[in-house]
């Protein structure tokens, strides 16, 4: 059959690297792929055999395309998983990111030039990461199916959202709780789901959802246009999660970026894996570089 047109909103980074996977799977099997990238972008490269890019011209970059922003916010991380942190930090950090991300979807927006080379090359879906929902906003102000490449949302993680979650039975992450949980640790995974709704409703949502109100109307919700995502590919392994809930419309790809192992080098009978040890013998590494 024909290969489709797919206009791609990704997010830079580690989740590029997923998307990328995904982008060349596809355009093997024939795909045609857009992909709007910022001129700021670290890993989207302008250009590409596996598909052809928009830039749009950015004054200021994301903080996470900041190499000083990631490596505070990962400090701030470890930080905080050993309660030695603040979580107001790490909220603040989001922020920053989540409006920079509203400025380059706004930008979008107001290019009418470009909205209309995009709706008259007749794209037939929108492929996104919610991580930041700039792409969720396009996809409907384009009209266009929407498929998802997610493991978080901006409100959290992705499951929250599709699935019935109840927080007596399913941890919320980064909680430290099992699925079974005790009287008091179900009291803490509840004040872990409220500190994320928290996040979500006045640190991720806000700024999001004034584009919304401007372009969309009052009664448009940030949180309805995600639900109604057409398909979400998931990126966990179903069978390592704790039991919950899921829907028809998510598709577990946990591994996909995997590829399979390759054979050691073999030398005296001894597999021999090339990385320099402190003990590594000289004639080993010498023979393996020469094979």
């Amino acid at each position: 059959c024909d290969g489709g047109k797919v206009l791609v909103f990704p997010v830079d980074e580690s989740h590029w690297l997923n998307m990328k996977v995904l982008v060349k799977a596809l355009h093997s099997q024939g795909h045609q792929f857009t992909v709007l990238r910022s001129s700021t972008s670290w890993y989207i490269s302008e250009f590409s055999p596996y598909y052809t890019s928009i830039t749009i011209i950015q004054e200021e970059s994301q903080p996470v395309e900041s190499q000083d922003f990631m490596s505070s916010f990962l400090k701030r991380s470890v930080e905080i998983n050993k309660n030695a942190g603040s979580l107001w930090n790490m909220f603040t950090f989001l922020l920053q990111n989540q409006e920079v991300v509203v400025k380059f979807t706004s930008t979008i927006f107001e290019n009418k030039t470009l909205i209309g080379d995009l709706n008259k090359t007749g794209y037939d879906l929108f492929l996104t990461d919610p991580t930041f929902p700039g792409g969720v906003l396009l996809a409907h102000y384009l009209q266009l199916p929407l498929v998802f490449n997610v493991r978080w949302l901006f409100s959290g993680e992705a499951h929250l959202a599709v699935a019935p979650s109840p927080v007596s039975y399913i941890p919320i992450c980064f909680s430290h709780n099992s699925d079974k949980m005790d009287f008091f640790q179900r009291i803490r995974n509840m004040i872990h789901y409220i500190m994320v709704f928290y996040r979500d409703y006045y640190v991720s949502r806000q700024p999001y959802q004034a584009l919304c109100d401007r372009y969309f109307g009052n009664n448009v919700s940030l949180m309805s246009l995600t639900q109604k995502a057409d398909l979400w590919l998931m990126r966990v392994d179903f069978t390592f999660e704790f039991p919950r809930s899921t829907m028809p419309n998510v598709i577990y790809i946990g591994g996909f970026q995997g590829k399979p192992s390759k054979a050691f080098k073999i030398y005296h009978g001894v597999p021999v894996l090339l990385i320099t040890l402190i003990f590594s013998q000289y004639d080993n590494l010498v023979r393996g570089k020469a094979h």
